[in-house]
């Protein structure tokens, strides 16, 4: 099953109408055990992850799979997390100490379903990429390895911030890694850093045997990255600096020092100020939210007794935030009002959607056209070709994907394989504008 070295779609052999993509290295032989690196992409997209980062399963020896059902409000996520779980363990040779599984957005979510409520599966730990613990879980005591991926712009941000703490005082294993960015897939060399820290704790447990220049490498690393943090006063880089050095190499390293200087470290009023000044820009950007959050569930609900004047409304306090994170001269602030504007506008994105998914496609569109009026992305120009299609009016899906495309969308397998778009398939427009994409 597979072919080392190149992704391929494969069809699971109890369900063939659950699929997912497989990327196995080009060293692969059932020889030997392999760790594996399960995805999820909140739109189904399961070739997405291993594209963006299949050198990393090269560099490491990882097999990736990501699932094609698992999706954003899908009727059924526990099928498709069994599926692809039972398919890969029943063909491919898999080492069941080094079982993962990461995700984006609401994909992270199902990442951490899978780890916490699929006790079969055997996760050691979770990659959650723009997003933290799965519904329900917001109190997890879980002995996961967790590492989180964040955009300092992403919405989510404030959640990522809340969990650390969390796991801190509970003295549970996690990393956080904050990059430059929205709310997205991380770059490759986040994901690097994720797969050497699920490698070192592997070492660090036993699971793997160690190798010292890989030891020593990640270690001198992360000695330079307390040394940097030291030099610019960070405290709270200085925190990640020396709990890593702490947790990560006990018993792999000598890190004395670094316990004591953790210890000073969280004794200190700079880490205090530091703390409370992360706190109040949480508190700041759900204040902002929280002036527009029940106006968005009434415009969805419908009953405002006037919609026109509620949309309006809307759309001046949603536009202002967005000016505002344009123009903040602090940069602070300008990330608090970016974050809170693309919170607000997802929020009205996914009220859309499940009215979407409940057929409510006048409430849909509703939402979608809102979004669109104050956001500049190709997003809502997507969700309302979908409703459209739905309601067989090919005509308006194919101009909505045309504005998505000139909103800078440029993915035409995603359009070819969504499943709200088939009914497109005949269409020669659609098919024009696939041509279109194919030739850019």
């Amino acid at each position: 099953m597979g072919v080392p070295g190149h992704i391929v779609e494969v069809a699971c052999t109890s369900d063939h109408t659950q699929t997912y993509a497989l990327y196995l290295p080009s060293s692969y032989t059932s020889e030997k055990r392999w760790p594996i690196l399960y995805f999820f992409d909140p739109a189904g997209r399961g070739n997405r992850p291993l594209v963006l980062y299949r050198q990393l399963a090269e560099d490491y020896g990882f097999i990736f799979a990501g699932s094609n059902n698992s999706r954003n409000f899908s009727s059924d996520q526990a099928a498709s997390l069994n599926a692809i779980w039972a398919d890969t363990h029943a063909h491919l040779a898999l080492d069941e100490r080094r079982t993962y599984a990461s995700g984006f957005s609401g994909g992270a979510r199902v990442a951490g379903a899978m780890a916490l409520g699929c006790p079969q599966c055997r996760i050691t730990g979770v990659i959650a990429q723009g997003a933290g613990y799965p519904s329900g879980r917001g109190d997890s005591n879980d002995r996961l390895l967790y590492y989180f991926a964040v955009g300092n712009r992403d919405f989510n941000w404030p959640e990522i911030v809340t969990i650390r703490r969390q796991r801190e005082d509970r003295g549970q294993p996690y990393r956080v890694n904050v990059f430059t960015g929205s709310h997205q897939w991380a770059p490759p060399e986040v994901m690097r850093d994720a797969i050497e820290w699920f490698l070192l704790k592997a070492m660090q447990q036993g699971t793997m045997p160690r190798e010292s220049p890989f030891i020593e490498k990640l270690f001198q690393q992360a000695l330079a990255e307390a040394e940097a943090a030291g030099n610019s006063k960070d405290p709270l880089a200085q925190l990640r600096a020396y709990r890593l050095l702490v947790s990560d190499f006990n018993g792999l390293k000598d890190v004395t020092q670094s316990v004591n200087r953790l210890a000073s470290l969280k004794r200190s009023t700079d880490l205090k100020q530091a703390l409370d000044r992360e706190q109040t820009e949480v508190r700041e950007q759900f204040t902002l939210e929280r002036e527009v959050s029940p106006k968005l569930r009434e415009f969805t609900d419908g009953t405002a007794p006037d919609p026109n004047a509620l949309r309006l409304a809307i759309v001046q306090s949603m536009s202002g935030l967005k000016n505002r994170a344009a123009h903040a001269r602090d940069d602070r602030k300008r990330l608090i009002y970016a974050r809170a504007f693309d919170d607000l506008r997802v929020q009205a994105m996914e009220n859309g959607q499940q009215e979407l998914e409940q057929r409510h496609f006048l409430k849909a569109e509703a939402c979608f056209e809102l979004v669109a009026e104050i956001s500049d992305d190709s997003w809502p120009f997507l969700l309302l070709a979908q409703t459209h299609a739905s309601r067989d009016n090919n005509q308006l899906a194919v101009r909505d994907l045309r504005e998505a495309v000139r909103r800078g969308f440029r993915d035409p397998d995603l359009l070819e394989t969504d499943p709200r778009l088939q009914v497109l398939k005949s269409d020669r427009g659609f098919q024009e504008l696939l041509a279109e994409l194919r030739r850019q």
